[in-house]
């Protein structure tokens, strides 16, 4: 079942996300560049389904405590 809608940039590729937010690889779908994330149709769908959109954060952030952050939101609006 996949939960994680993995967006990467031209700098960082969506594969290596689900290492840097220390998620299974197995959970993700993933979109090269964020411009294509409007316009690709599965995507979209996945979208809609309330997974959780992952991206490339600013470096020294930490991405399990960001990632916690948006579980908890997620919890909070009832998805």
């Amino acid at each position: 079942m996949k939960k994680y809608v993995c967006i990467g940039t031209k700098k960082i590729e969506a594969e290596w996300l689900p290492r840097f937010y220390k998620i299974p690889h197995d959970e993700c779908v993933f979109s090269r560049y964020n411009k294509l994330f409007e316009q690709n149709e599965p995507l979209r769908h996945y979208s809609e389904k309330g997974l959780i959109k992952l991206t490339p954060l600013p470096k020294g952030t930490d991405y399990v405590h960001y990632l916690r952050k948006l579980k908890t939101e997620r919890l909070l609006d009832g998805i």
